[in-house]
């Protein structure tokens, strides 16, 4: 089980020293938001009293996909995820203090010896509360979480995962998940030593997200269960096969069925049952995924309306909103971070 102890988290005491070393920390709002602006990316937030003096002391630790933070606030607040905030799995574990949030119309509150785990973007308005309000906060870049669903599932996935936000820590699946992310969160506080092993740290992401898409519930779960005793038949691999020969040419659902030899009804009844999606909805995934590759191809020269349209999407902005669900940023935000690993070189 995650320990609990002073290895993890002390509160600050009441003259101001802290048992741990802040990377941040002052004594007004304004200092603490633009503060996480800067090392997390832009949030919205707001202080939830008129006290003039703010007092805040925060870890931050930043590499590769992971994100790190061991906070304490004396004041209560409120913090809003913003358009334009980087997508990611939240990993909330609460130490002191209340937090309240809610996904949807499901109020969610935070209590020590839970994890609570969403999508930043699904969440609504976190509140933080109590005298002395600690907490440990692992970010994990959401494109990790939506590349293990699509290698276990075998299939592109473009839907919300809908992961069931709260975990007990003393359940068999917390004691794994918990253990795991508390050795993460120790070997990254306080610049600790994951954070001079990228190699060990993008393992640990992977492992974590592949942890918690096994072993919690999810949308995806009844096709995890099938698939371990479930192949998918040789009709469903052929048009497989067919769509990724041909996905850069035009061609019906129909047009697949007759390559494979089956009814169109077969071929529907044949993906709904072993990939959980209709034929024409894994052709957009896979599309959809060689437009990601030739966004993230640094030597790519062609606009993201070119791709939209060589990819066979012809609305930009749905491509933009199907795109942002199931990579976690923006087309253009794929485009520019390729180009600038080109120009780093």
């Amino acid at each position: 089980m995650v320990a609990q102890g002073s290895s993890l988290l002390e509160h600050a005491p009441a003259n101001g020293s802290y048992a741990f070393t802040p990377s941040h920390q002052g004594n007004d709002f304004e200092s603490m938001v633009h503060s996480y602006s800067m090392s997390y990316g832009r949030i919205g937030a707001q202080p939830l009293t008129n006290d003039r003096t703010f007092s805040w002391a925060a870890d931050v630790q930043r590499k590769g996909a992971l994100t790190f933070i061991h906070a304490y606030y004396k004041n209560p607040w409120r913090i809003r995820t913003l358009d334009e905030t980087p997508q990611h799995l939240t990993i909330y574990m609460p130490r002191s203090g209340s937090f309240r949030t809610s996904i949807g119309t499901r109020a969610i509150e935070g209590r020590v010896g839970q994890l609570l785990m969403a999508n930043n973007h699904e969440l609504g308005d976190r509140f933080m509360h109590g005298h002395q309000n600690a907490s440990d906060l692992l970010c994990l870049d959401w494109s990790v979480v939506i590349r293990t669903v699509t290698a276990l599932l075998e299939k592109p996935v473009l839907e919300s995962l809908d992961l069931e936000p709260v975990l007990d820590l003393t359940s068999p699946s917390g004691l794994i998940i918990g253990n795991l992310v508390g050795t993460i969160m120790q070997g990254m506080r306080n610049n600790g030593p994951l954070l001079s092993s990228p190699l060990g740290l993008s393992m640990l992401s992977e492992a974590i997200a592949d942890l918690i898409i096994r072993f919690t519930q999810h949308r995806f779960t009844p096709c995890l269960e099938q698939k371990i005793s479930a192949i998918a038949p040789w009709h469903v691999r052929r048009a497989i096969d067919y769509m990724h020969a041909n996905i850069g040419e035009p061609f019906t659902i129909a047009m697949v069925a007759d390559a494979v030899g089956v009814s169109l009804r077969a071929l529907q009844n044949g993906f709904k049952t072993f990939r959980g999606t209709s034929p024409g909805g894994y052709l957009r995934a896979i599309r959809l995924q060689a437009a990601h590759d030739q966004l993230a191809d640094p030597l790519n020269q062609k606009s993201v309306r070119e791709i939209c349209a060589i990819w066979g999407f012809f609305h930009p902005g749905r491509f933009s909103i199907a795109y942002r669900s199931a990579f976690g940023e923006c087309p253009k935000d794929t485009r520019t971070r390729a180009a600038g690993a080109l120009s780093a070189h």
